[in-house]
């Protein structure tokens, strides 16, 4: 940084924020849902729908708030100017994240419930499909990402609370933000490089393993990519219904709503392509493993229906509602599209394990809804609790903007 910039938000001024009572009040009653709900079903006689509900919730939960984090470092590596505010609230996900380990670690008392190949014979696939293997590399990558994330967002608050100020170039204060900048830079590409890694191995073992005759090199790449599409619906309502508790609505107008709501357009194209790219070669080549996984979900019944629900709102829906240019320049309707991603992309997450599980008979999903309550409660807290305690966005961050500001 060659050039002095003027900070005009100083993220150490004022006080924390108080999060509204309602919001704690809603989010600790889903909490309080989602517990018991999962207690008196793991304790019933048939245990196996609520194991299954957990496993659906927390690959719905952990790739929308992993994907929303990965929001911010994408950003950063970018350099985005635009988005300084925006970073702030992704990174706040980044609390809900040690819940996701705690989860995967009671997923693997209920393994018998969901992992179908424990009780057969898979042949030289046992390899990798095996307990102690399949559970020790995913565990190992989820704790490596959360880390690498906590690593990442709290580079950034040290900085802030160490009061480093990016515009003093020439200073001791300015080469101390130049050596924060190459730390998250550095931090960040790890940080996509884990994220690949990671969800390519969650898709492999925990979705695509549940039909353990069928296998795909795509599938991976699309599972993680479904994460970053449910991580921007999430960064988008967050930022639109906390925007005026954090007093950011001036860096949140609509310029950058509609930057974010092409975004979420470009995403739901990208989805639909790995979606179109991993349904053709099922169909024109026609091997039985392949075709059993697309079976069940386009010949029988729920399971049908639900597979045209899923590309009909999912895929196509959010691309139709947000070639429209006004729809992402008003927050109203952004947000509304938003929330529909993000139900859909539940939906979606739904559909590629329950049909796996139960291919023949399926009631509506309850337990997983009760199970799913107790998740979002905890995402509501996690992420009112983090912006609530760092509520401004970091000068590192605002520099950014005030040089394509220059720029421009």
């Amino acid at each position: 940084m060659s050039d002095s910039a003027v900070i005009t938000r100083d993220p150490s001024a004022g006080p924390r924020l108080r999060v509204p009572g309602w919001v704690s009040s809603v989010a600790g009653l889903g909490v309080a849902v989602g517990l018991v709900s999962f207690i008196l079903g793991a304790m019933s006689r048939n245990p196996a729908p609520t194991w299954r509900a957990l496993l659906i919730n927390f690959l719905f939960w952990t790739s929308l708030a992993q994907g929303a984090v990965m929001w911010g470092v994408i950003f950063r590596i970018a350099r985005a100017g635009w988005s300084p505010a925006v970073n702030r609230i992704a990174h706040a996900a980044v609390w809900f994240l040690p819940f996701t380990v705690a989860v995967f670690v009671a997923l693997f008392f209920g393994r018998r419930f969901y992992l179908a190949w424990i009780h057969t014979d898979i042949g030289d696939r046992e390899v990798w499909l095996n307990v102690p293997s399949l559970f020790l590399r995913d565990g190992f990558a989820l704790v490596v990402l959360v880390l690498l994330s906590w690593a990442f967002v709290y580079t950034y608050v040290r900085a802030d609370r160490a009061g480093v100020r990016p515009e003093l170039t020439g200073t001791g204060e300015g080469e101390a933000a130049e050596r924060v900048s190459r730390r998250l830079s550095v931090l960040g590409v790890i940080l996509a490089f884990a994220y690949g890694i990671a969800y390519t191995l969650f898709g492999f073992d925990l979705v695509m393993a549940l039909t353990p005759e069928w296998y795909s090199t795509l599938f991976g790449w699309y599972f993680g990519l479904g994460g970053l599409y449910a991580g921007m619906a999430a960064v988008i309502v967050i930022a639109i219904a906390a925007r005026s508790w954090l007093g950011v609505s001036d860096m949140i107008g609509k310029s950058q709503l509609r930057d974010l709501g092409n975004l979420l357009l470009a995403f739901a194209m990208a989805m639909t392509y790995f979606f179109y790219s991993q349904a053709l070669p099922i169909w024109y080549e026609n091997l039985p493993p392949e075709t059993s996984f697309a079976i069940s979900r386009a010949h029988l019944q729920p399971w049908q229906t639900l597979s045209w629900i899923v590309v009909f709102t999912c895929y196509l829906g959010v691309f139709a509602l947000l070639v429209i240019r006004e729809m992402k320049e008003n927050a109203r309707t952004l947000v509304a599209v938003a929330l529909f991603a993000a139900a859909a992309m539940w939906l979606e997450r739904y559909m590629l394990v329950a049909p796996s599980l139960v291919p023949r008979s399926a009631i509506f999903p309850t337990q997983v809804l009760l199970v799913g309550a107790g998740f979002a409660g905890v995402f509501v807290l996690a992420v009112t609790g983090f912006l609530a305690r760092h509520p401004h966005p970091s000068p590192l961050d605002l520099v950014l903007q005030e040089e394509r500001d220059r720029w421009q």
